[in-house]
């Protein structure tokens, strides 16, 4: 029976895993949503537990804002149902996982990892031949062709055109793998007490650099960093400070990805905005850009700022371009704007909530630096709106005593013993 359970959690953990990664048409699937959705409900009702009545408000406060868009827009997107869905799942999954959240994590993204390696040399090696190999199955079965012949994904694997010569993982782009890879990094860190090298970190540093990902590493640089030193004693902080961050603030200003690419994007934040004013363009498809996206974004909150526009995305200025799809890679400012300041206020207040929760529970200092590296990965990915982010937003609603007493730590070999 215990073997079994193990089983089932380990499946609804993968499926919204695999949901956050929208690699491929299944997991982007509204089909996929609503089993996703259905499935973990049963498995919450099959076992027991009871919902918190910090949900049940939630939905009912879900619903009512929702009725006020039906009010101020005239129409209901059908896409408000899937975010509902999305809640519900999001919410019933934390319940039912949370206590193995962190092992299935760290070790399920280990493993990927693990095996992206290897497929990415071989990429570099002959790229046409493995897209013919991992697009094999895409290109027998029409349905799942999910973006034409410059995209394959195998869902464990995904190659890109757009990053021939990086490394994607799972994920559905390079950038997308590390966003999964930083989490992983901070969890790891909790899992393992504070062990900078470890076959886990190291696997995970390999695959963030073979990504060469400006936005991830970023975040590696100025958050996942900082959390480490931060929970280690004070003199191996000053060292860290006089040796390390020098050579870390140098890498980043010499690697031409990172500082040089972030300063091209951030001058030329204003072009999709004048286009986006003027609606003059030949192009069909073009992407936003992370400063791009925020301007834009900051100008629809200021037309909406108390709750933004919810699914009523026709409304945003975005989809007012002259025919062009603008694409946001902002995830926190379109949150914002899809949200008001309403929805911004409950995600820093529950995420703040969660973790410094998890601090007491698993022993650590410092928790405000997983707030903002999830916030900082969000400014260049729209992570936010997918199952394992949209989890940690969900915690604080158990109530009292439904969450364990501190778990036990195993000195020797610095590791959380889990029961």
């Amino acid at each position: 029976m215990v073997v079994r359970q193990e089983k089932m959690d380990y499946f609804l953990f993968l499926i919204g895993f695999f949901i956050t990664a929208t690699a491929n048409t299944i997991t982007i699937s509204n089909v996929t949503v609503v089993f996703a959705a259905l499935l973990t409900m049963y498995v919450f009702i099959e076992r027991g537990y009871k919902i918190d009545k910090a949900f049940i408000y939630f939905v009912i406060a879900y619903m009512g804002i929702n009725a006020i868009y039906l009010i101020k827009f005239g129409y209901i997107d059908f896409r408000a149902f899937r975010e509902l869905l999305r809640f519900v799942h999001a919410y019933f999954l934390i319940k039912i996982i949370w206590k193995k959240f962190i092992p299935y994590f760290t070790k399920t993204v280990y493993i990927l990892s693990l095996i992206s390696l290897p497929l990415y040399f071989l990429q570099l090696y002959d790229y046409e031949l493995m897209k013919s190999i991992i697009g094999v199955v895409d290109h027998n079965i029409p349905f799942l062709d999910y973006r034409g012949d410059w995209y394959e994904n195998i869902m464990i694997f995904t190659l890109n055109d757009e990053g021939m010569f990086r490394n994607s993982g799972f994920a559905w782009e390079p950038k997308g793998f590390g966003t999964f890879l930083t989490l992983a990094m901070f969890l790891r860190l909790i899992e393992n007490r504070f062990r900078l090298i470890d076959k886990y970190m190291l696997v995970y540093f390999i695959a963030m650099i073979t990504t060469f990902s400006t936005a991830t590493l970023s975040v590696v640089f100025f958050a996942v960093f900082p959390f480490y030193i931060f929970n280690k004693p004070a003199s191996y902080r000053i060292i860290s400070a006089i040796v390390i961050v020098p050579i870390m603030a140098i890498a980043f200003t010499k690697a031409d990805f990172l500082e040089k690419k972030i300063m091209n994007e951030y001058n030329n934040r204003y072009k999709w905005v004048k286009f986006v004013q003027e609606k003059e363009n030949d192009e069909k498809d073009q992407s936003l850009g992370r400063f791009g996206s925020f301007i834009i974004d900051m100008m629809d909150l200021k037309k909406q700022p108390i709750l933004g526009y919810g699914s009523q995305k026709f409304e945003r200025t975005q989809y007012n371009a002259g025919g062009v799809r603008l694409t946001h890679v902002n995830g926190l400012s379109d949150f914002m704007a899809h949200y008001g300041v309403v929805g911004t206020l409950f995600l820093l207040i529950t995420l703040s909530i969660t973790f410094k929760q998890w601090s007491i529970i698993y022993e650590f200092k410092a928790w405000y630096w997983i707030v903002i590296g999830i916030l900082a990965t969000s400014f260049a990915s729209t992570i936010l709106f997918y199952p394992i982010y949209l989890m940690f937003m969900f915690f604080p609603f158990f109530k009292k005593g439904d969450e364990p007493a501190k778990l036990s730590f195993d000195y020797d070999n610095r590791m959380i013993r889990w029961n």
